[in-house]
Order: structure tokens, then C-alpha cells, then sequence
């Protein structure tokens, strides 16, 4: 065996040529590179860097003459034993949550060769993209869900036609790297600054989300369907994303950092795109970090998802907005509240031109679109933090029962609350995501904060009820008139003017008469009418969606369209049959608590536009003046 200094930039193991290369960050004066057989682990070489392999606090060796292809390594400083930050393996974690006593982990020095053929990530824009967010433990791991490899990369696949049959085009991952979810690694809690452990306290209960210290560049053992025995387990994640690309649906991760340096988070960002082919990253980092990764040009066509972005404008529109200010407007507008309609309208069109809007009404972190209509409180005692964790504002109705009910009356207001919810999201200008399991009225039983819960109250639950299945329905149908009018999902702002001069303006705005917004604090229903022909100026289909979450029915003007236009109820969220009424085609009633999607079918000429832009004028006066992207500064 051959060692020499190594390239302190390569961090990590490699595989050379003729050679292996290590390096290392570690502030003590040397460390040991220890090198084990992988059949039975026992101590092969002992490698001992001193400050002659170091550079700043980067050990680097570069070995050669010896095989090392069946072998794999760890370090070792005066506190113990610790595992390369870099590693792409680690052994003795592939069982979730188990606390493993005396547990050697150790990390392959030698991968896999991976043929992924002509796979490269998919760039489908923002604008075109239905977001589907699960855990991928949770989203297989019930015995309900059908498949035979529960809880893991290969549970996902066999999901996936499932997925396109529902519409989705991307998937966002919760963390499916390694993270420490039983603190069974004690050298991620090193104080490296004074070489030492910290005393930070090993909590009884498990990490189910992820959102904790992790080892970033390996994917979650875990999470992977092979023996325990077997060492490589990273090519079922790129399975799972190479089928997921061939079948046109994204792949989307989150990474939660915390004390890395942007440096390592650019490496670690790289090297997910490059090596798993993924098409975004969900980054939760410090704005440093993101300010470098946002301008990297080897992720400008990576989606790159954050809370805000408000940075200057790119060549493609690859920055995205992932904050609550959807969420807690449409929230609250759907439950009825006052002054909320003002704020409604602007969520609704808003769409910045140098980033995307993501818009969600349910996250993991919060109710669970059934638990929205269906608890006034959250209910986080399984938790055992005496109800203390968890939002207390989550801007909920439980429709007049807390929790469970079989009242007729309330479950079918809940359903039609459910479908008020989907029709705001769906019908938004923006990218929607959806919550997995909210399509078919999953539940957790209240508890808005289950991030410690690895059970049945977080494992989706694909034993659908006659009424889950209708709102499945409701959902790909929704889905798919979505895709179908590309003017619900456009790549710039609507304007609210009519630039073609084709008497239209692209959206509008209609109260209790034509082209008037009544935004008044107390109102809570309004029209909101998109015309097909700004995004093909060929489709004159005008598309009319009535809102109306007040108690009380009302009645909101419908704009005259020819002579001869016609206007048409093609969706609405009651199960009653007609409860919305078209009225001498210039008016619609809309019952209490309900949405409804109308189109209008042009038949002869329309009408004169200068009469349009007259009411126009009159509109910018009288209704109320809103800042643009108040979605986004609704943000405290």
C-alpha cells in the first residue's frame, strides 16, 4: 500500500483510476482512516493522517497499490469513532427507529455501477406542474396500501399508476436521506469546535419526519426494500426515480441543513442532481446558502424550492415560493371569514414573474384537509408533550362537531367544504400541492404535529370509504380540467385588461352586477371569469368560477356574451343535484358554502370591447385596492 497526500477538494471517497481517495474535515491534530473487510468486518488497515495530510481542517490521503473494492471505512479521532459527512452508504441502518446497541456503522468505499440509460430530469415548468408531497415510509407503509414492498423506494413504484391515473406530475419527497431519527449517531452531535460530545439529551421517541441532523449524500437505508445483509441499497432510490421520469412525473426532495457550511450544501445539491437525477430541491438553509445555489449554473434548470424568493429574474424560472400565505387566506375565506375576500382575489392571480408560487391549503405540518373541516383544536396527546407542540392557529372549522360525526347534515357540509378547498387550489394561478392522502379524506385523527408518531395515525390509509373514493373522483377531475385550460395555469401574471382588444379582459372580477369586484370587508362571495383566448386565441370559452363560503345563499351577475351565448354549470362543489341556478342567463345562484364552475359558449359576437374597457375604469375606482403578491406579505 501507497500513501500520499490527497486533493483537500475532493471530499469524500473516490474511486480512481489506479487509486482511492479520501478526505476529511476534522479539527483535531490527526485522525485515523480505519479500513474493514465487508464480509465480516474486522479491521483491515489502519491509515494514520497527521497535519502532513492537512490542509486548513481538511485531511486528504490518495492510496494505491492495494484493492479496496470490497471494503469499506470510518474514522477515528481521540473522541471515538466517526462516519465521513460525504459517505453514500451507511451500514447498520436499515431498519427504521430500532436502536441498535454497539452498532459498527461503517460506509462502502467502492459503488455500484448504475445504468440509467438516456434518464434525465424532466424540466416540466412551474406552470404545468401538480405537486404530490409524501413521506415514503408513510404513504405505502399500512397494510391497506396494496403493495408488496410497504414503506419504501419500490412501494413507490408500484404507486405509480396510481399517481398518473390521479394527474400528479411531480413528487416532493420529505427527507429521504439518512437522517438521525434515533440519535444512533452520536458523532452528528460532536461540538467539533471543542472536540468533544455535546450533552444534548437522546430523545425516547422517533423522528419520523426527518427534519433532524443527517448524514446528506446517502439515501435512507431504511426506506430501501433489500436484505439487511446487503451493503449497496442506494440503486432502489434511483429505481424509483428513473421509473417515476419514465412514466413523466418529477422527483422533488427535501433537505433540511442546520450548522453545514454553504459549501457543503452547494456539494450536497450537486451531487443529488447529478448522481440521483433529481429535479428540485426543497432547501431549508440559511439564505447564504440559498442565495449561492439559486445563481449555480449547474442547477439553473434544478426547481428550487424555498419560504421566499425575491431575488432578481432568470433566464428560466427555476426559484420557488413555498410559504403559508396561501394557505392561511384560503383558510380562512373558506371558513367564512370576515375581510378576507380582498386578499382572496390576489392569491388567486398571483404569480410572480422571477419565481413560482407554490400554493397549499395542507402540509405536513398543520391538519390534514379532513382534520381542517373536522376538529375547531388541534389534538396532539399521542405526542406525550401535553398538547403543548404544534400550531395553535390553524384557521379550522369543524362544520359543528369536534371530530367523528355521522350526522348527515355535517358530513355532507364537510365534504362540500373539502371540495371548496380543492377548487381554490386547483383553480389557482400558481402550482398547486397537495397533501398525500387529502384526495381521499386521510385523517390523523386531529394531531397537527405528529412528527414523533411512526404508526397508523401517520401511514396512509388506502381502505377508502364510498365517500373518499367520490372525492378521489372529484379530485382527477378536477386535475384534469385544470390541464386542460391553460389559462388556469399560466407562466406570467394575469393582467385583468384586455390586451387582444378581444372584448374580454384575461381574468375579471363580478359581484351582484357584471364587471363590478365587490371586495366590501363583509362579502364573501364573488366571480371570478377567465377568457381561453390568452392562451389561444383560437378557444373563445370564457370560464366563469362562483365562490361563494357565506351562510347564506347569493346571486352574482354573469357578463352578457353575444346574443346568443350560452352559459353552462360544468362543476360545483354540492351533491345536490342543480342546487346552482343559471337565471335568465345574466345571473347565478350559488347556495351557501358552495364553488361552481360555469362556462360560457360564444355564439355570434361578443360584446363591444369599449364598453368592457368603460367598465373597467369604473372597477379600478370603486373596488378596493389591493397590493400586489399579497399572498406573499401575509408572512410575519
Amino acid at each position: 500500500m501507497k500513501v500520499k497526500k490527497g486533493n483537500p477538494l475532493m471530499m469524500g471517497c473516490h474511486k480512481l483510476n489506479k487509486s482511492y481517495h479520501f478526505a476529511v474535515t476534522c479539527k483535531s491534530t490527526a485522525v485515523k482512516l480505519l479500513i474493514y473487510e465487508n464480509a465480516d468486518f474486522k479491521l483491515k488497515f489502519t491509515v494514520e493522517l497527521d497535519d502532513s495530510y492537512k490542509t486548513g481542517d481538511v485531511f486528504a490521503c490518495e492510496i494505491s497499490d492495494v484493492g479496496l473494492e470490497r471494503c469499506s471505512y470510518c474514522y477515528e479521532a481521540e473522541w471515538g469513532k466517526f462516519i465521513d459527512p460525504y459517505a453514500r452508504t451507511i451500514s447498520e441502518c436499515q431498519e427504521f427507529g430500532i436502536e441498535q446497541e454497539n452498532a459498527l456503522h461503517l460506509s462502502r468505499i467502492a459503488q455500484a455501477e448504475y445504468d440509467w440509460g438516456k434518464d434525465q430530469p424532466l424540466q416540466i415548468p412551474y406552470a404545468d406542474s401538480v405537486i404530490y408531497k409524501l413521506n415514503v415510509r408513510g404513504f405505502t407503509k399500512s397494510r391497506t396500501s396494496g403493495v408488496r414492498h410497504k414503506g419504501t423506494f419500490a412501494g413507490v413504484i408500484e404507486k405509480i399508476p396510481y399517481l398518473k391515473s390521479l394527474g400528479i406530475t411531480t413528487l416532493e419527497l420529505m427527507p429521504a436521506y439518512e437522517f438521525d431519527e434515533m440519535n444512533r449517531f452520536p458523532q452528528l452531535h460532536i461540538d467539533h469546535t471543542l472536540s468533544m460530545y455535546s450533552s444534548e439529551t437522546v430523545r425516547a421517541s422517533v423522528n419520523y419526519w426527518g427534519y433532524t441532523k443527517a448524514f446528506y449524500y446517502t439515501p435512507k437505508a431504511s426506506f430501501s426494500s433489500v436484505s439487511k445483509h446487503q451493503q449497496d441499497y442506494t440503486s432502489e432510490m434511483k429505481d424509483m426515480v428513473k421509473t417515476l421520469h419514465a412514466n413523466g412525473i418529477e422527483v422533488i426532495m427535501e433537505m433540511f441543513f442546520t450548522t453545514e457550511t454553504p459549501a457543503m450544501i452547494l456539494d450536497c445539491l450537486r451531487f443529488w442532481v447529478t448522481e440521483y437525477h433529481l429535479d428540485g430541491i426543497h432547501l431549508y438553509a440559511s439564505e447564504t446558502a440559498l442565495n449561492v445555489a439559486s445563481s449555480d449554473p449547474l442547477l439553473s434548470k434544478t426547481k428550487l424550492l424555498t419560504v421566499y424568493w425575491n431575488g432578481e429574474a432568470f433566464d428560466y424560472k427555476h426559484m420557488g415560493n413555498y410559504n403559508d400565505g396561501f394557505k392561511n387566506t384560503a383558510r380562512k375565506f373558506l371558513k367564512g371569514d370576515e375581510n378576507q375576500l380582498a386578499e382572496f382575489v390576489e392569491i388567486m392571480k398571483s404569480n410572480p414573474l422571477q419565481s413560482a408560487n407554490i400554493n397549499y391549503i395542507t402540509n405536513h405540518n398543520g391538519f390534514t384537509l379532513m382534520d381542517l373541516v373536522s376538529f375547531d383544536r388541534k389534538h396532539n396527546e399521542a405526542n406525550h408533550e401535553n398538547n403543548q407542540d404544534g400550531e395553535d392557529f390553524n384557521y379550522s372549522w369543524n362544520c359543528g362537531v369536534e371530530g367523528k360525526s355521522r350526522k348527515k347534515k355535517i358530513v355532507e357540509l364537510r365534504r362540500k367544504q373539502m371540495k371548496n378547498a380543492w377548487m381554490m387550489l386547483l383553480l389557482a394561478q400558481g402550482t398547486p400541492l397537495i397533501l398525500a392522502g387529502d384526495e381521499f379524506e386521510n385523517t390523523q385523527g386531529g394531531n397537527n404535529n405528529p412528527y414523533c408518531i411512526d404508526g397508523e395515525t401517520t401511514w396512509l390509509n388506502w381502505k377508502n370509504s364510498d365517500d373518499a373514493c367520490q372525492m378521489q373522483d372529484f379530485v382527477r377531475d378536477l386535475i384534469q380540467f385544470r390541464k386542460q385550460h391553460k389559462i388556469l395555469h399560466m407562466d406570467k401574471q394575469l393582467y385583468a385588461y384586455d390586451q387582444l382588444s378581444c372584448g374580454f379582459p384575461d381574468i375579471s372580477y363580478h359581484g351582484s352586477s357584471a364587471w363590478f369586484n365587490a371586495c366590501e370587508n363583509y362579502n364573501r362571495h364573488i366571480g371570478m371569469m377567465y377568457c381561453q383566448k390568452y392562451s389561444n386565441q383560437e378557444d373563445c370559452e370564457l370560464i366563469y368560477v362562483a365562490y361563494n363560503m357565506h351562510w347564506e345563499s347569493h346571486e352574482l351577475a354573469l357578463p352578457k356574451i353575444g346574443e346568443h351565448g350560452d352559459w353552462s354549470v360544468v362543476m360545483c362543489s354540492s351533491d345536490k343535484a342543480d342546487a346552482v341556478k343559471i337565471l335568465d342567463n345574466r345571473l347565478v345562484k350559488v347556495p351557501e358554502r358552495c364553488t361552481a364552475v360555469l362556462k360560457g359558449f360564444m355564439k355570434g359576437e361578443s360584446v363591444n370591447a369599449d364598453s368592457v374597457k368603460v367598465a373597467e375604469k369604473k372597477l379600478r375606482k370603486k373596488s378596493v385596492n389591493v397590493k400586489e403578491n399579497a399572498a406573499l406579505t401575509t408572512i410575519k
